[in-house]
């Protein structure tokens, strides 16, 4: 099967015209990864999509410390890689091959001139978006929960064990975010009320 055979059966490019395939087809690049290989790394600038020949691939965040998390797998026929083609941001995951994969890419593939010829190319992103966003939001309730105890005066959390937690160790231990401690304008002024008045 040639690449633009391939691409039609792949579906951000399945409502695109043949002659068009083709020409996306000349612009794409084979590239093999064995099990292990880091073919995006989180953080980087990278302005390529990628499509699944075959073998299967894992988004990660945060990969290689200790908040490590695996968001999805996939394999054959699908694609990642799309969001850094319409932002132009730092890559928000790393995808790692969990078997041999093979892979065709387009770097820099101007996906905002093919929206004006195919608008359903934009349907099928926001549609992925969307599905990514849901997923976001499920995994968010499922590790943070819905209803969570809180003490009305210190602020603790009680957990799943009916430990009293630190709020911000209870966040860091369910989600990915980190703390930096700071003190506001108003508690500043309760703690220190003399410090940056006039003398």
């Amino acid at each position: 099967m040639n690449e633009s055979d391939f691409l039609e059966k792949v579906s951000i490019f399945s409502y695109m015209k043949k002659r068009d395939l083709r020409r996306i087809a000349k612009m794409a690049r084979h590239h093999t990864y064995r099990k292990g290989d880091v073919i995006i790394k989180e953080g980087d600038r990278d302005g390529r999509l990628f499509i699944i020949l075959c073998g299967k691939v894992e988004v990660i965040k945060n990969l290689g410390t200790k908040n490590k998390r695996c968001l999805r797998t996939l394999g054959p026929e699908n694609y990642f890689g799309e969001m850094a083609l319409i932002d132009d941001f730092i890559r928000s995951a790393s995808v790692v091959a969990i078997e041999e994969t093979n892979v065709l890419s387009l770097d820099q593939w101007n996906l905002r001139q093919e929206f004006e010829k195919y608008p359903v190319l934009a349907i099928e992103l926001l549609q992925v978006m969307s599905r990514r966003l849901r997923a976001v939001e499920k995994n968010l309730i499922n590790s943070l929960g819905t209803l969570l105890p809180i003490c009305a005066n210190c602020k603790k959390i009680q957990d799943e064990n009916e430990a009293w937690t630190p709020i911000e160790e209870y966040i860091s231990d369910h989600s990915e975010t980190e703390f930096s401690h700071r003190i506001c304008p108003d508690c500043a002024k309760k703690l220190y009320p003399d410090f940056g008045q006039k003398a």
